[in-house]
């Protein structure tokens, strides 16, 4: 059986690794390395990441939703922000890696290379970005993309994903791109901050009609041209 796991290099010591219909990246620094997320679990993740690197890594997880964490069971640590740490341990298998907290602010340095961690509640109360001011770019695991933004189920807050999306149209002027952790484009300019801000304030303004789904989920999706959201069923916009 072959590895689940397709992977693009990017740049030096900066890859993508995508598993089914989720994508998360490996960065390398001078002195570590730092693995953004781990995908479903799919496949030997450990193998995978010591072929690519002979750095130390340390994982970050940008949120706690199953696509993104899936292989965390590989790995001693992980790096989250302590606001996910219910969700990530509510009503799941036990978790037997320690977890290590991020706060707004704090700076992960690899060694040449250095991420300021930016909480974004709203598509979960932890969910975190990451930018790299020196090299311009901005990875924000689902709370950015044009696939369904899902504020369906526990944690999901909608007046919350608003404040995140002004703290993240301010931050603009810092990054020339968005790394994507779902969809067809890897990497999209700061109009994708642009368009899911516009298609926020167009879904809040009831400028958009939400249709049921027809499967067993029970949700409704309000589908914005650029992105679509995903809310409960009885949610009234």
């Amino acid at each position: 059986m072959g590895s689940p796991y397709e992977v693009s290099e990017l740049g030096k010591g900066f890859w993508a690794v995508k598993e089914d219909f989720v994508r998360f990246f490996l960065i390398e620094g001078s002195n570590k390395a730092m693995l953004i997320d781990t995908g479903l679990g799919g496949g030997n993740l450990v193998e995978l990441v010591k072929n690519l690197t002979d750095k130390p890594v340390i994982i970050v997880n940008t949120h706690a939703d199953g696509d993104h964490i899936g292989g965390n069971g590989f790995f001693e640590s992980i790096h989250m922000h302590p606001s996910e740490y219910d969700y990530y341990l509510f009503g799941k298998q036990e978790r037997n890696s320690k977890l290590i907290p991020l706060w707004e602010g704090d700076v992960i340095d690899l060694g040449g290379r250095k991420f300021e961690v930016i909480l974004i509640p709203g598509h979960t109360p932890g969910s975190i970005a990451l930018l790299d001011r020196e090299n311009r770019f901005l990875f924000a695991g689902d709370s950015l993309q044009r696939e369904l933004i899902y504020m369906i189920g526990r944690g999901r807050n909608l007046p919350a994903f608003g404040e995140t999306l002004k703290k993240l149209l301010k931050l603009i002027p810092a990054f020339d791109t968005v790394y994507a952790f779902h969809g067809h484009a890897v990497a999209e300019g700061p109009e994708l901050v642009r368009d899911v801000a516009d298609a926020y304030e167009r879904l809040m303004a009831g400028q958009v009609k939400g249709v049921l789904t027809d499967d067993p989920m029970k949700a409704k999706i309000y589908d914005c041209g650029v992105t679509r959201f995903l809310t409960e069923p009885d949610c009234e916009l």
